[in-house]
């Protein structure tokens, strides 16, 4: 089906007095994202005649040091801001793996063992190929996982919009209306949406499919770049009809797994 709405205004624009600072995929990176949220609170503190809103864009968890650490942060406040989080596919992984689905049982090997650790579980030796070890992991995770932790992860959205933009973690599938999206493309599309020059409803904010640089492009916006991988955990900033980086904070070297 085309998508036949009206796509946004270009320039596109943040709601009128608002500031709003997104941020992309942290994956355990609990110090890299406390510099950007220290940033943003300072910005706020400086124009409090302003709305501050403060967005991350999923993949909280995985390949980084402290996943639980920073599911603890984001459930807290961030006083002078607003603070939204989006989820992405990796807390759907996880949610998915505990639940017992063999098919989630690659999340162990695309960076869940970082993360079962840190919630205590003894991964020391363990192989994310043994079934054995699988299963024993998936035992003690469901007993270490914190039930608030999950509830959080469980109830976030998986979208947001303000002013002009739409923020997500993966991106939208071209022709489908907005308020059509599945869930699926949200938090894992690539291919059919990444090339495309579609004009939506609203300039697309993601994540997800990390590059070296933030991307910034007509219809959409990619602040994934790579803090899983040694890159750099990036904030972007939108007001009024202006949108650029806001933080761009390197990756400690040697602090994620693969």
């Amino acid at each position: 089906m085309q998508n036949r709405t009206v796509p946004f205004p270009i320039p596109p624009r943040a709601p009128a007095g608002t500031t709003i600072i997104a941020f992309g995929d942290v994956h355990g990176h609990l110090s890299l994202m406390e510099e950007i949220l220290a940033e943003a609170q300072a910005r706020a503190r400086a124009k409090p005649d302003r709305r501050h809103i403060v967005i991350s864009l999923g993949d909280l968890v995985d390949r980084g040091p402290d996943s639980r650490g920073v599911v603890a942060r984001l459930m807290g406040d961030l006083p002078g801001c607003e603070l939204h989080v989006l989820r992405g596919n990796h807390e759907t992984l996880l949610m998915s793996f505990l639940a017992g689905d063999p098919d989630a049982d690659v999340w162990l090997k695309w960076g869940g063992m970082a993360t079962v650790g840190s919630y205590g579980v003894d991964i020391e030796g363990a192989d994310p190929h043994s079934k054995r070890d699988v299963e024993r992991i998936r035992a003690e995770f469901r007993a270490r996982m914190l039930p608030d932790h999950f509830d959080f992860m469980r109830t976030r959205p998986l979208s947001l919009t303000f002013g002009d933009y739409f923020f997500v973690h993966a991106g939208v599938r071209p022709d489908v209306p907005l308020a059509r999206q599945k869930e699926y493309d949200l938090i894992w599309i690539r291919d059919e949406f990444l090339p495309s020059g579609q004009l939506f409803e609203k300039k697309i904010v993601h994540g997800h499919t990390s590059v070296e640089e933030p991307d910034f492009r007509t219809n959409r916006i990619n602040l994934d770049t790579g803090a899983c991988y040694g890159g750099k955990l990036t904030a972007a900033i939108f007001e009024d009809d202006v949108a650029e980086v806001f933080a761009s904070i390197p990756a400690p070297p040697g602090t994620h797994f693969p």
